[in-house]
């Protein structure tokens, strides 16, 4: 019964049964005709679904295309929307960034205007002064610390005619940027016409003249403008116009008014002023009040240690110099330029160097970072330095050949840097010993203080101690003690200058009351040790001699002074064994001293090694020596002995 069920379902599922009935009974030919017609009925309804399936795959097609078009679409829209913000951001960042100076055209009257004289070449006038001056403009100052700094991006600007991009960065610049805008105006005045040039909230500024006199009046409306803009670069520029009078009460209204960040420089400039006026000595309170009001700028700190050192206060130049050289390792290197901070470290060091002997680095020094740095080394009254440094390792060929270089050329101090070099001419005559051309020297600086007064400070300390002491040297001491009394007090080379004239007149206990003060105010300066020592080394206390000369190597540890002293003092002991050490020792620290390879060859010639002496004797002849030395060395030649005791 279950298996009957089972069939009857599985015919019924597959065929239609009527159709099978009338088969199986011989049914008539109507029943086969139903039966195809019912085959071709399920045909068709085959190929039907087929080309249902067709189209329905078709359409997915090409709804899949017009998803992809539209998500295309899409895209292109949305990079075309990020272009845009990207560069409304860049226009915004830019404008954020912006700075420079703006030159906006000016009005101008329309008869003005129909001779040729528009609103644009007003203002094309107005820039092409400014860019002259700024170039004319000589400082040291970095131009990121100097507010509303133009740098090159000085421009006139072009008005656009509707709304534009060139409309919205302008509106941009205008509201987000830091720009300087100077707008204006040319109006008819009872003296002819009168120009008005004005900058934002720095204020404004009119000339008047004669329309015939256009050129200087545009000048006078340049200065005018870099004054509001640019108060401490433009009193710069009219200092080295010897404009001095013009420049001083734009520095002083910078250092008492001024922005916080301009105070400093207002009293630089201000110091820059009353050397001018008043000499090294008047500027330094200055100074002092700038680095009150901006203790991290270098400059200050480093002009301080410039005239300490020009005053001969060499361990206050020192100490000042060291403070200095931590404001230039600074980020910012203090607030100068980074191109000229190579320079500024290598002037340092070279004060310091120089002041505590190591005249060979110093001038080493000096001569390689001058001569890689044009700017500064044009500028700067270098010469005199670097013949002063090679005058002190006894180099006195390469100290005058120092004095034809052109550094300094275009110094922006010419009577300073006149006076450095007239400083050094003298140093290097008091090494040759030759006292005729220091005194004549020393003559010739009182001529030049009597014209400009305000150089004595920078003077005082450098010649006069130097030419009194040639006199001394040339029998006049009435002329000696009477240009010495003149010198300054708190002078090194002017208490050391006293205690030499008064030894030479044989007054011995004064000259040691004068150089023990002199080691009292500067206790880590090698330089009265080693004369001290000097001196006794003539009076024949070779012991006291020997004991200053030790502290003096021990202050100045490259000073050859002392060391070559030494030795000479261990030839007296008859220990030229011992001398010879000294005299190697100094020859790292002058190796062009004629006078030290002559008292080596001494040493070598008494310790018996007679070749090696006659090489250090044909270096002497080589180099500098006085005429007392050369006659020492004649001496040693004809004779064929050395000229020891």
């Amino acid at each position: 019964m279950a298996d009957d069920l089972g069939d009857s379902a599985n015919i019924s599922a597959g065929v239609d049964p009527v159709a099978i009935h009338a088969s199986l009974s011989g049914a008539s030919e109507e029943a086969r005709v139903y039966l195809r017609e019912q085959a071709e009925l399920a045909r068709l309804q085959k190929q039907n679904l087929l080309e249902q399936n067709r189209f329905e795959l078709s359409h997915l097609r090409f709804r899949r295309l017009a998803d992809w078009g539209k998500a295309a679409l899409e895209i292109g829209v949305g990079l075309i929307l990020l272009l845009i913000v990207v560069a409304l951001g860049a226009m915004i960042w830019s404008a954020y960034d912006s700075g420079g100076l703006v030159i906006e055209p000016f009005s101008v009257p329309p008869d003005l205007t129909a001779r040729g004289l528009n609103s644009q070449t007003v203002a094309a006038k107005l820039l092409d002064r400014l860019l002259q001056m700024q170039a004319e403009t000589t400082s040291q100052r970095a131009p990121q610390s100097v507010q509303n700094y133009w740098g090159q991006d000085i421009k006139v600007m072009i008005p656009d005619t509707g709304i534009s991009l060139g409309e919205l960065d302008r509106f941009l610049n205008l509201r987000l940027g830091h720009a300087t805008y100077v707008s204006g105006e040319i109006v008819r005045a009872a003296a002819g016409i009168a120009i008005t040039a004005r900058s934002g909230t720095d204020g404004s500024a009119t000339v008047s003249g004669n329309e015939s006199n256009l050129d200087p009046l545009m000048q006078r409306v340049a200065e005018q403008v870099y004054r509001l803009t640019q108060p401490y670069l433009y009193g710069a520029w009219l200092q080295a116009r010897n404009r001095t009078g013009e420049a001083l009460p734009i520095f002083v209204a910078l250092a008492t008014k001024g922005p916080a960040q301009e105070r400093g420089w207002g009293y630089l400039g201000w110091s820059n002023c009353v050397e001018e006026t008043a000499g090294e000595e008047a500027r330094l309170p200055m100074l002092q009040r700038g680095v009150a009001a901006d203790p991290h700028l270098f400059i200050l700190r480093q002009n301080i240690a410039l005239s300490e050192d020009a005053l001969s206060r060499p361990q206050a130049a020192n100490e000042d110099g060291a403070k200095a050289l931590v404001l230039l390792a600074a980020p910012g290197h203090g607030g100068i330029r980074d191109t000229v901070a190579p320079f500024s470290r290598a002037r340092m060091l070279s004060v310091i160097d120089s002041n505590t002997g190591d005249f060979h680095t110093a001038a080493a020094r000096l001569v390689k970072d001058y001569s890689e740095n044009h700017f500064a080394a044009s500028i700067f009254s270098v010469r005199g330095v670097v013949a002063r440094a090679f005058a002190g390792e006894h180099d006195l060929r390469n100290a005058r050949a120092a004095m034809a270089m052109h550094y300094g050329e275009n110094a922006i101090n010419l009577s300073v840097r006149d006076m450095d070099d007239l400083a050094a001419a003298v140093v290097i005559a008091a090494q040759a010993e030759d006292w005729r051309a220091v005194s004549a020297l020393g003559a010739k600086t009182r001529a030049i203080l009597a014209k400009q007064p305000a150089l004595h400070g920078l003077a005082a300390a450098r010649i006069p101690p130097l030419a009194a002491y040639a006199q001394a040297k040339l029998g006049d001491l009435k002329d000696a003690n009477a240009l010495i009394a003149k010198s300054p007090d708190h002078c090194d080379l002017c208490l050391r200058a006293r205690a030499e004239i008064a030894e030479l007149q044989g007054e011995h206990a004064r000259a040691d009351w004068w150089f023990a003060r002199a080691v009292a105010e500067n206790p880590s300066i090698p330089f009265a040790y080693a004369d001290w020592g000097e001196m006794l080394l003539r009076e024949g206390d070779l012991d006291g001699a020997i004991a200053k000369f030790t502290i003096a190597t021990q202050k100045g540890l490259h000073f050859a002074d002392p060391l070559e002293m030494w030795g000479e003092a261990l030839i007296a002991k008859n220990r030229s064994d011992l001398a010879l050490a000294k005299f190697e020792e100094a020859n790292k620290y002058a190796p062009n001293w004629g006078r030290l390879h002559l008292k080596w060859g001494e040493a070598l010639w008494w310790s018996g090694n007679r070749d090696e002496a006659k090489k250090q004797f044909a270096l002497a002849r080589m180099l500098d020596l006085a005429a007392h030395e050369k006659s020492e060395l004649a001496k040693v030649e004809t004779k064929g002995r050395g000229a020891g005791p």
